[in-house]
């Protein structure tokens, strides 16, 4: 039944047809990479925090131009995209606590990341004390009218679709914990930059929580949701007259809560978008 809710929620998502045309966005010129490792094993307080902010555009007038984005601006986009993660502990406790933190900004194609974060927690509060550990994720990306031929690497792009339509999208994802005793597990990616719109969009956002020990399960508790916006244009062969014409919107929320002895706790959350999928 599991396996069928995650399909389910999937295909909400993804099965919206062709007008999720998300192309994402070229890599500037100079690229950099970030990269964090953190490893703590401590009987007392802890408190650990990351944010990542994030804006690209390739209109030629730079980011101080923007918004808004119109018909003259053809083949600009610009994409932002946040991360966060926060985790402190209130009261002394013994905590195990795992970071990655991986950040490219350089063209990522299928299977490769601009943002990567995995993190791992066992945490048992002495006298009461608890855990509160979040994490979100967020794409937002608006485009203006495109050529296909000027943004995929496939000469048969053009055959089937000779423009990108107009589109604005946005998702999001995250999840929150606070507990008592807790096993926990999050790993977080996405994909907005990339050398070719050949390669789709991507924000995913998994949680597990389970056992501490066998037969200790985890105490407190947890929430995960993902709100997706999709609003897209069309071309004629679709009954579009125009290109900034608006075809289609999607809105999408979902979140899931439990509160207790958590023997396990699970939810995977995917958005994929693009011309070729």
């Amino acid at each position: 039944m599991k396996k069928l809710a995650l399909l389910l929620i999937v295909a909400i998502v993804l099965l919206t047809g062709y007008a999720m045309a998300d192309r994402g966005i070229p890599p500037v010129p100079e690229t950099q990479g970030i990269v964090t490792s953190t490893s703590v094993n401590v009987v007392g307080n802890f408190a650990s925090m990351s944010e990542l902010q994030w804006r690209i555009t390739n209109k030629p007038e730079g980011l101080p131009s923007i918004p808004p984005l119109d018909a003259e601006d053809e083949n600009s986009a610009i994409y932002e995209s946040t991360y966060t993660e926060d985790t402190q502990t209130h009261g002394v406790g013994l905590m195990l606590y795992d970071k990655e933190l991986d950040v490219e900004t350089s063209g990522q194609i299928t299977g490769q990341w601009n943002i990567e974060a995995t993190k791992q927690i066992a945490f048992i509060g002495i006298d009461g004390a608890y855990v509160v550990s979040s994490d979100n994720i967020m794409i937002d990306g608006a485009a203006a009218e495109a050529e296909t031929e000027e943004f995929v690497i496939c000469p048969f792009g053009p055959n089937a679709h000779e423009d990108f339509p107009v589109y604005c999208n946005r998702a999001q994802a995250g999840s929150t914990i606070d507990m008592t005793v807790a096993n926990v597990r999050t790993t977080t990616t996405d994909r907005f930059v990339m050398p070719s719109a050949d390669h789709t969009v991507e924000l995913n956002h998994d949680i597990r929580v389970s056992e501490l020990i066998s037969d200790v399960p985890s105490v407190g508790l947890v929430s995960a949701y993902m709100d997706v916006l999709i609003q897209e244009a069309g071309d004629e062969s679709l009954g579009g007259e125009a290109e900034d014409h608006l075809l289609e919107r999607i809105e999408f929320h979902e979140e899931t809560t439990a509160d207790g002895a958590i023997t396990l706790f699970e939810k995977l959350m995917h958005y994929e978008s693009g011309m070729v999928r």
